[in-house]
This record gives C-alpha cells, structure tokens and sequence, in this order.
C-alpha cells in the first residue's frame, strides 16, 4: 500500500487527508489477520507466499489497465466505485471458505484499492498544482500512517475477541464510511478541491518506459522504492504468520504493526529537512542498513519478544526511506514528464509484491521459517551497500 501525501495544513486540502486516513484504516484493519486467514485456506506458509505473489501480478495488470481506464471514466466515479467494491470485498471475505473464492474476492479488491490510491494520488496532486502549492510544503504522509498505525492495533485485538469475521465487517463499514464522505463533498457540498479534468497522455508505455529508464537517477529511485516495498510486503505477509508461528495471538501482529508506523510518523518530517540540506545518500543507506541489521538479528536471536522488539527498531531504518522515495525520483523528473514517466515508477510497487512472496516461498520450501529473516536481511544489506556506492553525496 503506497502512502499518499496530503496537505493537511490546507484548508481545502484537509479533505484528502481525512480521505487517505480513512483508506489508511480501512486496509490496515485487516492487515494483522489476512495471512494467516489466507493460511485457513490454504494450510501452508509457502502457499500463503505463492497467493501473495499471485496477487501481485493482478496488481501489476491493474496498473497497466488503469492508464485505459483513467482516460476513459471520470476520476470521481472511480473513486466512488473504488471505495464501494473495496467495501464490499472486504465484508464478502466472511463469506470466504475456498481457494476460488479466495482468488476471485481478493483480486478484486486488490484492483480497486490499486484504483482507489491512484485517484486520490491524483486529486492531491492536481489540487498542489491549481493552488501552487510546493512539492514538499505541508506535503506529508502522516494521515496515511495515522490510519495505517490504528487500523492493525484495532483489528488484531478485535480478531481475538471477536474473531475475524467482525474485523472485515468493520473494515467494510470504514470503506463505505470513505464512499459517504467523498459523495457528500463531491456531490451535496460541491468541494472546489475536487477536480475531474486533467490532461491526458498520448504516448505508449512502451516509449515511457524507455524514456525513464534512460535516465539513471531515475534508475536509481526506481531501485530504493523496489527494496523500500520489498520491505513493506514482507512486513505485512512474513510478520504476522512469524507471530503465530511463535505461538502468539493476532493482537501481537496488530501491536507490531502499529508501532512500526510509529518512527514514520515522528521521524518523517525531519527526514524531508535533513535531505533538502545535506541529500538523500546517507539516510538511505542508513535507513537500509537498519532494516537488514534488524532482521539479520532476528534470525540469530531465540527470543521472539525480543525478535519483536527488534524488528520495530528496524523500522527506524524505514522511516528513513520512505519519505525520501518520492523526493529522490522528482529531482530527476521534470514536472512536464510526470503525467507520462510517473506511471513507469509505479510498476515498482506490484513487481516488488511479486518478487517478496516468490523469495520467500523458495526459503520456506527449503529451510525453516526463522531463514525468512536472513534471507530479506542479507537482500537489505547488498541494498544499503549498493545505494551508498551509486547515490551521489
């Protein structure tokens, strides 16, 4: 799940920031429960990575379509239909007993939450641009987070009181709680922020893609948002299935998970100001290189309250990385480029939730499920080398 920036210091722009962390919440609600409730299904941790990276795939599709799509449906409408499925997906999921279920319940929910982060992406970035607002100023993820940190707290204590099929239900109500919201400013309040038109790109992906990639800063942001959502998709398959693995309830995931968030929402701000005056090098590197020192000691520690303990610290290495994702691809990327060169960046999110699960699924067919840990660490690790070597002071 990518966060969305929002000008919650705005006065109209506040309605993107409610809007994000009522997404925010909606998905994060599940996120302490989804793989092991997977795992109900289909019975193995391997199988679980195998649904994961399937899932993927009809991410990366949807990505594709989506430039059709969106120049051919009213970006409104998108959003209204994005956060009705996306609520009655996830309230369907108790009804859930088999694989094609699963599978047909899932994609479409992963279509339209891919659909759901796109539009409200672009109605931030619209809205920047028709207010000349700067890139970064008032421009953070917090609200995301927000509702990213409460939403597994809420749901993995839920999950073991009240038991999963209250959490997707409650997590439907949010979603549909996001549709009223959005129809109520859209269509009774008419809001001014809330623009449909926008120029549309006639170039082919084909001649985006090669143009992106021509440029190697661009290469180089394109690889810390791959590792970067590496690291976001294991968190949110691998963390939950290791906390009942070591004989733990959901509202342990639900408690990791929020607390995870907890550096990103301290940290990020200050992040953004050290890179506008000293550059992105060190705390990428840096920020890599926590993440892989936390989860290599996971694997050699026997202690999972301690190995829990470890991997929130290891999300002080993610803090420092994620606000810069952005930040680094745009000092590369002209303004009048983004319509057609943003889109190629953003294959980045679905091919890194494929290639995370496939990782994982050959670890655990082969070795045991603490090897998650060290295999994720040592990818980490050659990513904080790599980043310190290539990215420029």
């Amino acid at each position: 799940m990518r966060k969305i920036r929002t000008h919650h210091n705005h006065p109209e722009g506040k309605i993107f920031s409610w809007m994000v962390l009522i997404f925010g919440l909606g998905g994060g609600l599940i996120l302490p429960i989804f793989p092991n409730f997977v795992k109900t299904i289909l019975h193995t941790d391997a199988k679980v990575s195998g649904f994961y990276a399937a899932m993927a795939i009809v991410m990366f599709l949807s990505a594709i379509f989506s430039t059709i799509i969106f120049k051919k449906v009213q970006r409104t409408t998108i959003t209204n239909l994005s956060f009705l499925l996306g609520g009655l997906t996830l309230f369907f999921l108790i009804f859930v007993t088999s694989l094609t279920e699963l599978t047909i319940v899932k994609t479409i929910s992963v279509w339209f939450s891919l659909f759901l982060i796109m539009s409200l992406s672009l109605f931030v970035r619209d809205f920047a641009k028709k207010n000349d607002l700067g890139a970064e100023e008032g421009v953070f993820y917090r609200f995301h987070n927000i509702g990213a940190m409460l939403g597994p707290l809420i749901g993995g204590f839920m999950a073991v009181y009240m038991g999963y099929e209250i959490v997707f239900i409650l997590a439907a109500f949010v979603m549909l709680a996001g549709l009223s919201y959005f129809y109520s400013k859209h269509i009774i309040q008419k809001h001014p922020a809330i623009v449909n038109e926008r120029k549309q790109s006639t170039r082919s992906m084909r001649k985006n893609i090669k143009e992106y990639f021509e440029n190697t800063e661009r290469i180089k942001s394109y690889f810390v948002t791959f590792i970067m959502m590496v690291f976001i998709g294991f968190k949110r398959l691998y963390i939950p299935l290791y906390v009942i693995y070591s004989g733990y309830i959901e509202s342990m995931s639900g408690l990791i998970l929020a607390l995870s968030i907890v550096p990103m929402i301290l940290m990020e701000v200050k992040v953004g100001e050290y890179a506008d005056k000293h550059g992105v090098r060190i705390p990428i590197s840096a920020g890599f290189l926590i993440i892989a020192v936390s989860l290599i000691a996971i694997f050699f520690s026997p202690f999972p309250l301690l190995n829990f303990l470890l991997f929130i610290i290891g999300n002080i290495g993610a803090a420092l990385v994620e606000p810069l994702q952005e930040y680094y691809l745009f000092k590369s990327l002209p303004e009048s480029k983004e319509d057609d060169l943003y889109g190629v960046y953003m294959t980045a999110d679905p091919i890194a939730y494929f290639v995370t699960p496939l990782i994982g699924m050959v670890l655990l067919v082969f070795l045991p499920f603490k090897f998650i840990f060290l295999g994720f660490g040592i990818l980490t690790l050659g990513a904080a080398g790599l980043t310190w070597s290539m990215i420029k002071h």
